[in-house]
């Protein structure tokens, strides 16, 4: 099929870029979407990928949490554990035979661990912005049918749900498949009387303080009763949103949504923008656990692409009867965003390399050739061990050829008789 796992036959090539899969991603994250505090002490402009790509959802955010869900916490505690056993012996003696024992366990340990490409959480971050901005249109095209303003998490799940394209994608997911209208119900409650109390409590200090001002004696100046969101939700201000949730990024989703003039002067609940965030949170985790599958046990290598969320996407709508069209609606998109992707690679390089002298361009060079000679000296060290490996079982497999052959000749023989 076209979003097929084929793509990963060159993984073990891929793994030396594998090992940097998310590094600036990670570094990146304090920038995107306004969730962490801007690096406005830079002294260059740093354009957010999200911009660049166009999409909403932050492909560093995904980053991390596909790499919380790929993790294995006790493999890697023990690969911790082995490191500073092995710098231990280093610093003891670095003949030790305990060295390259230690070496060969940690690299044994570090094989089974599923590491992210570059490419990786962009494709994911492509996945969750389509379907985060359909589920915002189809709950504010069921909205306006009940002639509603305001979108509530029951706007998307009422009518017929499984019309949408990325249906197959959320409709196992226990935020989106345990939705339970009384229970939201009593949430809306709970989270209007909790409103209450707070509106409340903000009037009264804000009296106490005028009153303090009336005798002469002004207190800290109050702040003004007014919504967590501006007036455009139920104004949750117990919402915990840290740096790790996706509800900033449903926010800025909403905004390019309602940019439609049939979506303009619609409103949406934080109760939506919360539950969004952790619909988010769980297409990653699943993106993450079967692509896990694929990556493992069907391809046999250790880095994670996109070709690998392509596969998911592909196998969960077909298996939900959506044709190649609609399945390329998304992958299409996905490819779309990685060849942007590149593009402004290759343009920062280009200007990167613009801005070097040609002492610092020398040295640049120097680094690369030192860094390919090492990479060919371990692809040469690799090979040579494949080819041992490949002598001793042809060794093998010629030694039960000698032991076969003439069983197989009598056999024939009495067989002729």
């Amino acid at each position: 099929p076209p979003a097929s796992a084929g793509g990963a036959a060159s993984g073990e090539a891929a793994e030396a870029g594998g090992e940097a899969a998310v590094a600036g991603a990670e570094a990146g994250e304090a920038g995107e979407g306004g969730e962490g505090a801007e690096a406005g002490a830079e002294k260059k402009t740093r354009q957010q990928l999200t911009n660049i790509l166009h999409i909403n959802i932050s492909q560093a955010r995904c980053a991390t949490h596909l790499k919380q869900n790929l993790g294995d916490e006790e493999v890697e505690g023990a690969i911790k554990q082995l490191r500073a056993e092995l710098k231990a012996a280093k610093e003891a003696d670095k003949t030790s035979p305990a060295v390259p024992v230690l070496k060969a366990r940690i690299a044994e340990l570090s094989r089974s661990l599923v590491r992210i490409s570059s490419e990786t959480p962009i494709a994911a971050a492509v996945v969750c912005d389509i379907l985060v901005k359909e589920l915002l249109r189809r709950g504010m095209d069921q909205a306006i049918a009940g002639e509603r303003k305001i979108v509530e998490v029951g706007h998307y799940h009422a009518g017929a749900p499984a019309t949408m394209l990325c249906y197959p994608l959320v409709s196992r997911l226990p935020a989106y498949a345990d939705y339970d209208p009384d229970r939201e119900e009593e949430l809306r409650k709970e989270r209007a009387a909790a409103n209450k109390a707070a509106k409340e409590a903000r009037e009264a200090k804000r009296a106490a303080t005028d009153e303090k001002k009336a005798r002469g004696r002004a207190g800290p100046k109050a702040p003004r009763p007014e919504d967590h969101d501006g007036g455009d939700g139920d104004g949750e201000d117990g919402e915990d949103h840290t740096k790790t949730t996706f509800f900033t990024y449903v926010e800025n989703a909403l905004k390019t949504v309602k940019k439609d003039p049939a979506y303009s002067t619609m409103r949406v609940s934080n109760r939506v923008r919360g539950d969004l965030s952790t619909i988010v949170a769980e297409v990653l985790a699943r993106l993450a656990a079967l692509s896990r599958i694929i990556v493992q046990r069907v391809m046999k290598v250790r880095t994670m692409n996109a070709d690998h969320v392509k596969a998911v996407v592909h196998m969960l709508m077909a298996d939900d009867g959506r044709s190649d069209e609609q399945i390329a609606e998304i992958t299409s998109q996905i490819d779309e965003k990685l060849a942007v992707y590149h593009e402004h690679l290759a343009a920062e390089k280009v200007k990167k390399a613009a801005a070097l002298d040609a002492e610092k361009k020398a040295a640049n060079e120097s680094k690369r050739l030192e860094g390919e000679l090492a990479r060919k000296k371990k692809q040469v060290e690799l090979a040579r061990k494949r080819a041992a490996e490949a002598t001793l079982k042809a060794s093998e497999l010629t030694a039960e050829t000698l032991v076969l052959e003439p069983i197989v000749a009598a056999n024939q023989a009495r067989a002729a008789a």
